[in-house]
């Protein structure tokens, strides 16, 4: 098989040979992936001389084969004889959208080699619609990748078409400098069948520049190789050019003959976009002849072939565009995500670094401070003075509580990754009875349901710390006028989750507010005394975990976090 691929190039009846002996060995030796992958290039061989339908109809066998040992790029490999096939032909829609579904495969795979192939196929379906933009910006693509692999092939692949692009915009020079590099790259490689391809773009060139014999030349010579070869398309292309060549010459006999032969060919092989190319150039040379009744016929040819195939198509196509394009889109959109993410988590970590730097370097001075503030209350007796060292104290209590919180922010997130199976109501309960010491705990009324049974492993300093921060923000906050504040916690196993739901009656938060809560030091309530971490923490808690949380809450009337965490 390997032998077969390098073949291909220049001896294309060898490699069909090669790989109808590999399919007969693997078939002996019951292996299923080589099965899939004889067929394959027997696929590709067959697609590229032009049997078309046989060249699908083995692609679709190659794919049940890869299918059954799960080959995915084979699948891919198999589908790109297949868009081959198609888009050669008159299924230009179709094909495209076997290119995407390859394109994404061989992108996940990294394999430049294929994503070569498949970049300058889907340029060829973007010229047939006149989308010179994205042909460019995909043959441009597919230099690239050949150049990531060092292969002259597939970049000279590319510069033929590039070349013709060039040409239309009348930058000659640019692309007769493309199509002759192309020639050279052909002939370093001994790449023959692609040889004829960049003698068809040189003879393009040509006919531009008025050289009119050297064009001859080009395009006669190209049509003998992929007579040769049994290249069909190539040969399609070059017999309608040498036809609009002579058409320039005003060899009309000549331009006649040809582009007959052109119809009769494309006919018998279902090459629809130079079947009604050739009708368009017939319709010209009658009208040069004056005989408008031939003209006519020819351009009512032309016409009802172009709206009754390629508008059908076009429309289709533009569906496949618009997938591609969402395909793109999101492509864009997860690299600039990623570069977003990778910022952002680089941030958060110097920023966390810095937090406990600072945190656990100010502990020492801070602790010290208030142990001169119990000396002083000791032997200070002034009443004045008293009340200042208290409000005093109650500062660097708070400024302590800060710092606390955040040595436990960047512990909590860069610690340690052991699981344990958690014990929601042992938990639960532990982390109410830690807020005893609270002024308003003993007038809140606990409610808490938990389901049994729940099988959860996870960190166990995780998940404390979101129930802990959320009973506490329900305390700190409730409604000391209502007869009764209340809090109900709620833990359940749904749709492989764990739902966590802290319910309480308290003041509740305005919409601004609610958009802020887990924004680092931000306070919804500023007379009730806190660092403005907590929810912060919660949150930084639920992403470790790789979970979500849901807000609901209205000023006045209390709030409900529901938080759901993935069970592993």
């Amino acid at each position: 098989m390997d032998e077969a691929y390098k073949l291909r190039i220049n001896d294309l009846r060898a490699s069909l040979n090669l790989a109808n002996k590999a399919l007969a060995i693997s078939k002996e030796a019951g292996n299923n992936h080589y099965t899939g992958k004889s067929l394959s290039q027997l696929s590709l061989y067959h697609m590229i001389i032009g049997d078309f339908d046989l060249a699908i109809n083995i692609a679709e066998e190659a794919i049940t084969y890869f299918t059954e040992v799960g080959d995915e790029r084979g699948i891919a490999d198999a589908k790109y004889n297949i868009a081959g096939a198609l888009y050669k032909t008159d299924n230009f829609n179709l094909g495209l959208t076997y290119l995407i579904d390859c394109l994404t495969t061989y992108r996940k795979f990294n394999d430049h080699h294929n994503l070569a192939r498949v970049h300058k196929s889907m340029g060829t379906i973007y010229e047939y619609f006149g989308d010179e933009k994205s042909a460019i910006q995909s043959y441009e693509e597919a230099i690239k990748a050949g150049e990531e692999i060092n292969d002259l092939n597939l970049q000279s692949n590319a510069f033929n078409p590039l070349s013709g692009i060039y040409l239309n915009k009348g930058k000659i020079d640019e692309a007769q400098q493309l199509i002759e590099r192309s020639i050279e790259l052909k002939n370093e490689t001994k790449d023959i069948r692609g040889l004829a391809f960049a003698l068809y773009g040189r003879g393009k060139v040509f006919t531009r520049t008025g050289e009119f014999d050297l064009a001859e030349k080009d395009f006669l010579e190209s049509i003998r190789i992929h007579e040769e070869m049994g290249e069909k398309l190539g040969h399609a292309m070059c017999y309608h050019k040498l036809g609009a060549l002579y058409i320039e010459m005003g060899r009309l006999n000549d331009a006649r003959d040809i582009l007959i032969k052109a119809l009769r060919y494309s006919n018998k092989h279902k090459i629809i976009l130079i079947k009604f190319k050739a009708n368009l150039l017939l319709h010209e040379i009658a009208k040069q002849e004056k005989d408008y009744e031939l003209a006519l016929k020819y351009l009512t040819q032309y016409i009802e072939e172009k709206e009754s195939v390629i508008n059908d198509k076009t429309a289709k196509v533009i569906e496949s565009y618009e997938v591609l394009k969402r395909v793109q889109e999101l492509e864009r959109e997860a690299i600039s995500q990623k570069e977003k993410a990778d910022l952002v988590e680089k941030k958060n970590l110097e920023l966390d670094s810095f937090f406990y730097r600072i945190s656990h370097d100010l502990k020492g001075p801070i602790t010290a401070m208030m142990s001169l503030n119990y000396l002083a209350t000791e032997d200070v007796k002034d009443e004045t003075a008293q009340k200042y060292f208290a409000e005093y104290t109650n500062q660097a209590k708070r400024i302590n509580n800060i710092l606390d919180e955040l040595m436990n922010l960047t512990k909590m997130v860069y610690g340690s990754d052991s699981k344990s199976e958690i014990d929601f109501e042992q938990l639960t309960y532990d982390c109410i009875a830690s807020y005893k010491h609270l002024p308003n705990f003993e007038k809140v009324e606990f409610k808490v349901a938990i389901q049994e049974n729940i099988l959860f492993e996870a960190e166990w300093a995780l998940v404390n710390t979101i129930i802990q921060n959320l009973i506490e923000n329900g305390i700190k906050y409730a409604r000391l006028e209502k007869n009764k504040p209340k809090i109900d916690i709620s833990i359940e196993d749904i749709n492989r989750e764990i739902k966590i739901s802290v319910s309480d009656n308290g003041i509740g938060m305005s919409e601004d507010a609610q958009s802020k809560i887990f924004k680092m030091f931000y306070r919804a309530n500023r007379k009730i005394e806190g660092t403005g971490l907590g929810l912060h923490i919660v949150n930084r808690a639920i992403e470790k975990l790789s979970g979500r949380v849901e807000l609901e809450s209205q000023l006045g009337a209390g709030s409900t976090f529901h938080v759901f965490l993935p069970k592993n």
